[in-house]
């Protein structure tokens, strides 16, 4: 009996295995949720995510410390099209810092601020709302059929037109293969998981260079949010460099 155990314990330490030491790019977000993962210190990231309604979100990040990576930005409705151009009503900021690094047992803790909401911004209120003040583990596995990490996190927002309601998510991301990797994350309302209002949105990130990813998601694939008819599409570009 013990020799099955010893076997079954073997087993799973070389099928499942945290993922320390391994130099790759840390993914900051799924779609629309953050992860605890930084930029880095001494680098930047220049993102441009085009949404519906001919919108386009331009964002600007930098690592200004090991653990501390802050962000801008801006963007606009029907940009792209006919119509007047609907832009945001200012920039919006980020800020995440890592107080907890990950480790063999424990996930990685990153506690930060976001007022940047996603989709399209209407009389002042995002279509996705901000995050405000959040809160997000996220814990990285090597296993027999490839990488994965895990991530969950809850959020408060501050905006008072968002209705300001906690929300918290969980999600996935898989590697495919050495540049593809599968993204997916579900966000509910946490005073009320009784109302089927989640929010489950996929994704896939697509590593064209060390310094140059594209995304492309689908959001409210189950259209739980009763929001829209149908799942919505968008794209993000992201180039990141040492400074």
């Amino acid at each position: 009996m013990a020799f099955q155990i010893r076997k079954i314990v073997i087993l799973m330490f070389v099928l499942v295995q945290p993922l320390l030491g391994l130099d790759s790019a840390e993914l900051d977000r799924l779609i629309d949720c953050p992860t605890a993962g930084l930029l880095g210190k001494g680098r930047y990231a220049v993102g441009l995510r085009l949404f519906a309604d001919g919108g386009i979100l331009t964002k600007v990040q930098a690592g200004a410390l090991k653990r501390l990576t802050i962000g801008l930005s801006f963007g606009a409705r029907h940009l792209i099209g006919r119509g007047k151009i609907d832009w945001q009503p200012r920039a919006e900021v980020e800020v995440r810092y890592r107080a907890i690094e990950e480790s063999a047992v424990s996930p990685a803790l990153a506690l930060g601020y976001e007022s940047q909401g996603y989709g399209p911004n209407i009389s002042g209120n995002y279509e996705n709302k901000p995050k405000g003040f959040f809160g997000v583990l996220s814990k990285n596995y090597m296993s027999a059929f490839g990488q994965f990490g895990l991530h969950a996190g809850f959020n408060f927002s501050s905006e008072a037109n968002t209705g300001s309601e906690p929300r918290g998510w969980f999600g996935l991301d898989k590697g495919l293969n050495e540049d593809l990797s599968a993204l997916f994350e579900y966000e509910m309302p946490l005073n009320d998981l009784d109302s089927a209002k989640g929010v489950f949105n996929i994704g896939v990130n697509w590593i064209l260079s060390s310094v140059l990813h594209i995304r492309m998601f689908g959001k409210d694939i189950s259209l739980r949010d009763k929001l829209h008819s149908d799942p919505s599409r968008e794209l993000a570009i992201v180039y990141s460099e040492n400074f």
